[in-house]
């Protein structure tokens, strides 16, 4: 993906604007095993991590807050599973490409 003189990212909610870093990666909403797809197995891995069984790395966690509350929680696995069957609910952030921090 080309790099444009600005770049707006998503975190905790919040759109941030600014200068893109060179060895900054970019990165699918709700694609939470980074396999280029959102599928039930991101939802699942987002229920595993709310319940305590799983870890998910900072990266991994910015990308399964679907809400963009900065929180994760089951109401975002519902939404990675809603987009999954191609149903994107309003004020879902779920198929928009960010920048990592």
């Amino acid at each position: 993906m080309k790099a444009s003189a600005w770049t707006t990212v998503l975190f905790a909610g919040l759109l941030l604007t600014g200068a893109p870093r060179a060895d900054a990666a970019m990165a699918r909403m709700c694609d939470i095993t980074g396999n280029g797809t959102i599928s039930s197995f991101d939802a699942i891995y987002v229920l595993q991590f709310v319940a305590g069984m799983r870890d998910l790395t900072p990266d991994q966690q910015l990308l399964a807050d679907a809400s963009g509350n900065g929180v994760v929680t089951t109401f975002d696995a519902t939404r990675i599973l809603q987009a999954s069957t191609g149903q994107v609910m309003p004020g879902s952030h779920c198929g928009q490409f960010i920048q990592l921090p």
